[in-house]
């Protein structure tokens, strides 16, 4: 299990579509404001077993569907980088080809209203981002 937090951020100049759907590039340039994580934050825990039989995820204790495109394409992005990972303290091994079999628990949660017009997902997704990173890129060894 690794637990990762981000801070949420306002919008104050928000982007007005995309120029580009495949990048997900904005028509226009946005403003934003980030807040202090220590009062507006996202915590995000996953965990991967070889005993999960599907890829779920529980938001504020509820559980929520994956089937969304940006989940996927999410999920598909982290295996498809992943490296292979060691945590001798704990006796875990993966290798890289077990990524693409191994399903993920994902357990996220905001310290402030959720669709509030805070950036809720931006910041969950970023917590993922940081796991990925932190233990299971290409450019690390191990877990810090």
């Amino acid at each position: 299990m690794v637990t990762a937090q981000t801070p949420t951020n306002l919008s104050v100049i928000k982007y007005w579509g995309k120029r580009d759907e495949k990048l997900v590039l904005p028509i226009n340039e946005s403003i934003s404001v980030t807040f202090d994580p220590a009062h507006l934050c996202t915590t995000t825990t996953v965990a991967v077993s070889p005993s999960f039989q599907q890829d779920r995820m529980w938001l504020n204790k509820k559980e929520i569907s994956l089937d969304g495109a940006r989940y996927q394409n999410c999920l598909r992005e982290i295996r498809a980088r992943a490296n292979d990972y060691e945590d001798k303290k704990k006796g875990i091994k993966i290798s890289k080809n077990d990524w693409q079999n191994l399903h993920v628990h994902i357990d996220s949660y905001n310290n402030f209203p959720t669709a509030a017009g805070l950036a809720s997902s931006a910041a969950g997704f970023a917590c993922l981002g940081r796991i990925h990173l932190r233990c299971w890129a290409k450019c690390c060894s191990n877990c810090t």
